[in-house]
Formats: structure tokens, sequence, C-alpha cells
């Protein structure tokens, strides 16, 4: 039953009761009544006094958790020192966890942290730190006088530390007294005064867990209880309860004494009560229900709400005369509480939810609206951008120059969708946080370069079509500071809830689909799709394979031998890579070469093969089989390690010739200083370089040029197409006449028809390789192979 109808049934009941009954009534019975009354009053008010302290306790964390998170704004302490005095904060720091110096501090002049925390006090504050994160201690006294209770959390290797002062427990518990000596006691989670009316417990920190109801309270139990109370020197009546999950106690203590005395009262006025009749005692039950019950019971709505996460001002009733100003000053301080709950809420929503570069929503705003959408079951679009060549802006001009430019990529997206920046929102649902702004477009930053768009359902066809106008604006060139920067952007879309059921789900699809927009090239949208996934898939799994077997040596050398023309004489061998796979046998290359440069393992592969094919002719030279001549690939990754020199050292001497092959992939065209140098100690290692590759790709004259090689090799794709009086044969011609102009010999690769070798022979190319004469083999296929063809043919 509410306590406004319990009031007013109870003062009917009184006036229609005959006068005799209540002089017949035993005391006891009265006492009763006022007890049962009591264990109603003063519970409920345990629970609210509870709930405002829980409602403090998740803000003094949410807070203490969002300085950890976003070091960079205590750089703005005249702001942040705002919040922690409304939130009674003395100062936060971070100290190291093995010394205790304090690295970071955001304090008052007043109340500063200490440069080093003195041991005991650390270790203590140490003993302090849990798993689950934040962690209160008991209150103690600060050098200074001031209590304090220490909040603490251990962050990699360092120890954050908050000291929050008591001075909002005594003004809450200091808002609540009724009768001569009822009032409010909170305690912390050791059983240690922090409110209460005899100020001197509260300076020196009483305990009071040797009193039964704070026992109970610490032992997370809520009720009611009677015990004897050695600051009053009597015989108590309290309603209590504790702060989840802090576990701090209230409780609303009253002497039983006061209790008797009203139960004295009360019987010595009954008659009085009767004589003034069934309308007076009506009259009087309406103005209690309507003038006293009315302030606790907007008091315990208006807290369920902020319990709910709702901070809208709550309608309580305003100072009255016909109110106890106890009740006045309740409401007083509650409204005002509220008040400075929602201005903080509005400046930690504001660092929470708001990327501070670009003035946009942030990766914890989008997670929220994704949910809120999702939790409704709304249709939408979700894309992923990530800026191809923003890297490259912050390494040559800065990273203030970066910033301006993800600053002015937020500003492209936000006039592509016709919307503003969350900075600029000054309604309710951005100021409070998200709420409904899901079923607008959204544009956030999730972080380094990369951007995140919501489009609701009724946007879920222009997708594609924004996508498209999103990678043409942001190709625009971006002027900063006079300078001119051009970046693109990979787009990847995925449709809520054809391609995610949920918001992990979702943005997976978008990412996948982003990353086959680079994949593809850059500066591109694509949208997911199933096969995307299961290529992916078959990629990743691919890319897992290929380093097990590489930590498993499933990778070895095959050996193509070479020869001279035209006695065809076996002049030396390439050494070509392959992978044994544990379910698809024997691959080639092609199998897997674009994904291992994906990895960016080429210069393990070039390394492992120059060692095992190293071992294995030197093994078939000590067993009277010689071998001219190892040629093995070089690619630039292998070249530029700085491995690579110290393993040519290691080589010792050979029974024969080493000769790198510089691959397509590298750009010779330029050789630098750096690059000049290497591969001069290449050849003073005793090895010599190959042009590989000639003809296509990046070998060119210029590379020629540049590194002066001792071989030439002819692409295989000019010597496939070779026929009699044909471009293909007049081109070859050219590059051997070329070469033999400069002195340098060359060598067809792909030479796979016998009449492709005449043709060779016909144009004086110096050597072949290729599967008219021999097939890629073993070792010690190689090796009967060398006996077998030891003289020319």
């Amino acid at each position: 039953m509410k306590l406004r109808y319990f009031l007013l049934t109870l003062f009917l009941f009184l006036s229609v009761t005959p006068l005799l009954l209540f002089q017949a009534w035993p005391h006891s019975e009265v006492l009763e009544g006022e007890l049962d009354e009591v264990h109603e009053r003063h519970l409920l008010l345990a629970r609210n006094l509870a709930a405002a302290l829980e409602r403090y306790y998740r803000d003094v964390v949410t807070t203490f958790d969002m300085l950890l998170d976003t070091p960079e704004t205590w750089s703005d302490a005249s702001t942040m020192l705002r919040v922690l005095d409304n939130l009674s904060f003395r100062h936060v720091c971070i100290a190291d966890w093995e010394t205790g110096r304090v690295t970071l501090t955001l304090a008052s002049a007043s109340a500063p942290c200490p440069a080093v925390i003195p041991q005991s006090e650390f270790e203590r504050l140490k003993s302090l730190v849990t798993p689950e994160g934040v962690a209160f201690g008991p209150v103690v006294q600060t050098p200074d006088g001031e209590n304090v209770l220490h909040m603490v959390k251990r962050t990699g290797d360092s120890l954050a530390i908050g000291a929050v002062k008591t001075t909002y427990f005594r003004e809450l518990g200091e808002a609540i007294s009724f009768g001569v000596r009822g009032h409010a006691a909170i305690v912390d989670h050791h059983g240690r005064a922090l409110s209460h009316p005899l100020p001197d417990w509260v300076a020196t920190r009483r305990d009071m867990s040797m009193i039964s109801a704070v026992q109970r309270m610490l032992a997370r139990e809520t009720g009611v209880e009677t015990f004897y109370s050695p600051a009053l020197k009597g015989d108590m009546i309290a309603g209590f309860t504790y702060v989840h999950p802090v576990g701090w106690g209230v409780m609303i203590p009253q002497p039983i004494a006061e209790l008797q005395q009203k139960a004295d009262d009360a019987r010595r006025s009954a008659v009085i009560v009767l004589v003034i009749g069934v309308a007076s005692a009506l009259a009087l039950a309406l103005l209690v229900s309507l003038r006293v019950v009315r302030p606790i019971e907007q008091i315990t709505r208006a807290s369920s709400r902020i319990a709910g996460g709702e901070m809208s001002l709550p309608e309580v009733q305003g100072s009255s005369r016909f109110l106890p100003i106890e009740f006045n000053e309740l409401s007083q301080r509650f409204r005002e509480m509220v008040l400075r709950l929602r201005e903080n809420m509005s400046t930690i929503n504001a660092l929470a939810y708001q990327d501070l570069v670009t003035g946009l929503g942030n990766r914890t705003y989008l997670h929220k609206q994704l949910n809120g959408a999702i939790s409704e079951g709304r249709r939408g679009t979700l894309m992923l951008i990530d800026l191809d060549g923003f890297k490259s802006v912050n390494d040559m001009y800065g990273h203030d120059v970066g910033d301006k430019v993800l600053e002015a990529v937020g500003e492209r997206l936000c006039a592509v969708l016709g919307v503003r920046k969350l900075a600029e929102h000054e309604d309710d649902e951005f100021k409070q946080g998200p709420s409904a702004a899901f079923r607008r477009p959204l544009v956030t930053r999730l972080g380094g370069d990369e951007f995140a768009i919501w489009l609701p359902s009724e946007d879920h066809d222009r997708a594609p079509g924004l996508a498209a106008e999103i990678v043409e604006r942001i190709r625009e060139p971006i002027v900063v500071y006079g300078t001119q920067t051009i970046i693109g952007a990979s787009v990847g879309l995925a449709l809520y809830p054809e391609h995610g059921g949920d918001r992990s789900s979702l943005m997976k699809a978008a990412d996948l689909a982003m990353y086959d927009a680079k994949k593809a090239g850059k500066d591109r949208f694509v949208a997911y799709s199933p096969a995307l996934l299961t290529a992916i898939l078959e990629e990743r799994k691919l890319g897992g394979e290929i380093k097990a077997g590489l930590q498993s040596e499933q990778f070895f050398p095959h050996f193509q031998p070479q020869f001279r023309l035209p006695d065809r004489t076996v002049t030396g061998v390439e050494a070509l890579v392959r992978w044994n796979h544990p379910e698809r046998g024997l691959l080639a290359p092609p199998d897997f070469l674009d994904m291992v440069k994906e990895l960016n393992l080429l210069a393990d592969i070039d390394a492992l093969m120059l060692d095992r094919s190293v071992a294995q002719l030197r093994d078939l030279s000590e067993n009277g089989v010689s071998v001219p001549a190892l040629a093995v690939n070089l690619s630039e990754e292998r070249l530029s390690s700085p491995e690579f020199l110290e393993s040519l050292r290691s080589l010792g001497d050979l029974p024969f010739d080493v000769r790198f092959e510089l691959v397509e992939t590298m750009a010779l065209d330029t050789v630098d200083e750096q690059l000049a140098n290497i591969l001069e100690e290449v050849r003073q290692a005793g090895c010599s370089l190959d042009l590989d590759d000639f003809g296509v790709a990046n070998a060119s004259v210029l590379g020629l040029m540049n590194i002066q090689p001792a071989h030439i090799k002819i692409d295989r794709n000019l010597i496939c197409g070779i026929q009699e009086g044909n471009i293909f044969e007049r081109m070859v011609g050219s590059i051997i006449g070329m070469g033999h102009s400069l002195g340098i010999p060359l060598i067809a690769e792909g030479a796979d028809r016998m009449e492709q070798v005449e043709r060779l022979a016909a144009l004086n190319c110096d050597f072949a390789q290729g599967y008219a004469l021999a097939e890629p083999m073993g070792i010690d296929e190689l090796g009967a192979f060398l006996k077998k063809h030891s003289q020319p043919n």
C-alpha cells in the first residue's frame, strides 16, 4: 500500500473509532503502529539516499575511467577541474607502479598530488587494486586533516589514483533529519563513519561496525533493525540498506524513546481528536497526504528516473511553510543535485562521444547508435572508409597537417550527406548522449584514418551513389597551410540486416568490403557479398598455412638447369621455390606467391631458398657432382634487410658461383647511394648480379645501365611467342644485339619448345633455360641429371 493511502486510511479509522475503544487501546498497540510507520518511512528514505549515492558512485567511476581513457583532455585543466570539483574530487594522479613517482596529475593548487607517494601509503593503495576495474578504499585522513576516499585502478605499468572528498556524503546526510534526534548515517564499506550528526565521529572516521545494523549493511542486507546507539546512548530503530556495487552503508535511525513519546501523546490526544470530528480528521488526512507524502513520492519517482538514465529535472514540490524544514531542504538539495549531475553529464558526454580532432562522433558514439538502430530493427547501410595515402601525409608534413586533413575529410563527408558534425548539435538528444540520432545519417571517425557512415533505411538506395561521390570528393586536393595534399578513399558498404544481424557482424562485413576495395587498387568502393567473405576466408586460410609451412620447413628448392647455346652444356641451375602442401601436394609459386607478398614474407622465402640451395649443392659437390653456378631470386625486401649482407659473409668459400637475379618487382631506373653501396658489397662478397625479366615489368634499359649486370635474362613472355621472322623474334634479336654490344651475355628463360631453342641459337643467344631442355627437379634428380649431361650434346 502506498504511503498516501496508508495515512488516509489510518486517519479515517481513528476518527470513527469510539472513544471508549481508544481509552481501552493498550499502549503497546499504539507504539506498534508508530513502529510500522517508521519501518516504511525510514526504509524509503534509506533507499532513496542509497539510490542517490549509487548514482554519485557511477558518476565518479565514469569520470575517473574517462580521464584514464583520454589523458589528452588533462591539458584542459580548467574544464576538467570544474568537473572534478562538482564531483568532490580532491585530485587525480597517475603514478609509476614500481616507484610511486607521480607521472601525471590533475589537481588544484590547494590540494596537489605529491611528487612521490610515500612507500607505505603507496603499498596500501596498490593493495586495493582488483581485476574488476576501479576499486575504492576505506575513508582515510590526508596529511592536512581532510577525510578522503581513495579510488584506484591499474593501467599497465601505472597506478591511477583518485582522492574523493567526503563533502558530498556529509551534505547529503545533513540534509536528512527529523524528530528530535532522527538523522541519517553513512559508512564506508569497512563501517567507518562518512556522515553522522556527531562531527567528531566523522572527523575521526569512527568505526561503527560493532553496531548490528551496520554489520547487516556491510553484509549487503536491507531492512529495519533495533539496536543500542553508543553515540546517542539509547535504543534506536533504523531503516538501512547498502549502496550497490561499492558496499557503502546507509541507515536512517531514530530513538525509540521518541516513538514512545509520540505514542503517549497520541493516546492523550485521542479524545481531543475525536471531539474535533470526522470532518477535521478528513481535512487533516488530505493535508498530510498532499503536503507531506507528495514530496517523498516525487523524490522517489525522480530517483527511479535518474537511476534509469533520464536526466530531466524532477518535478519536486518546492519550499512550503506547510512542510517540515527537513522536507524542504531535502527537496531543494535533490534539485541541486540533479542540476549538477546534468551539467556533469553534458561535459562527460561531449568527451565520451565526440572525436576531438574532427568534431564528429567517435567509435563509442557509432557503436551506441548502431545498437539503437538494430534494437529497433531499423534497416540501413554502414560505410567504413579508410583513407589511402594518409600515412604519407603524416610522415611528410607532420601530425598538425594530418589533423587538418582529417578535419577537412570530416567536413566533406558531412557536406555529401547534408548533416552537421556532432560538435555542432545543441539539441537534447546529443547533449544527453546518443538516443534517437540513428534515425538520421551519421558521420563518425573511428580513429586514425578510418571513418564510418550510417545511412538509415530512407537513404538505403542512395548508398552506392553516395559512396561514389565520397570517393570523388576525397580525391580532390586538400590545401593546408599553403600545402596541397592529395589522398584517396577505400569504402566498404554493408547492409543491415542482410549482411549482419548485429553490430559486430555488420561492421565485420563492411570491413571486409573495404579490405577488398584496397586490394582491388584503392580509391573506390565495394559492396559486401557472401562470395567476398568466402574469398577472403580462403585467403586468410592460405596465409595461415604459409606461415605454418615456413615454420615446419614445407618450402624447399627445385633446380632448373641452364644451358649454353648452341652446344647445350649445363652452365648452372636456378633455384625455384616449391611448397610441399600437406593437403594439396606440391605447389609452384603461382599458387601462393601473391599471398607471400601480401604477408611481407618474400624476404623470408628468399633467405630460406638461399640457405637450403647452397647447403644441398655443397653436399652434391662433396659427392663428386659439380655445379658451375647457382642462380637465386633476390627481392627488394630481402635486398634491404639488415641480415642479407651478413648472410653472404657467412657463406664462406663455395665450389660454385652464386648469382642473384634482381626480380621484376624492383624499380631500378633510379639507384640511390644506399642501394648502390649494397650492390657493390654483393659483388665484393664474390656474388654476381643478373637482371631478371628484361623487356617487361620494371626491368628497363635504365635499370640495365644502373646496375651493370653479369647476365641479362630475357623474360619468358617474349620467348614463348618466338617464331621465325615474327615480331617476337625481332624484339628478342634486338635485345640480344644490345646486350652483346655492351659485353653482357643473355639468358633466355621459358624456352619450353625445341623450336624456340633452335631459334634462340640462330639469334646467337648465349644461354637458355626452359622445359624443352630440362624441367625443375629435386636435388637427387639434379645429381643424376648432371652426371648424365656432363658432356655437351
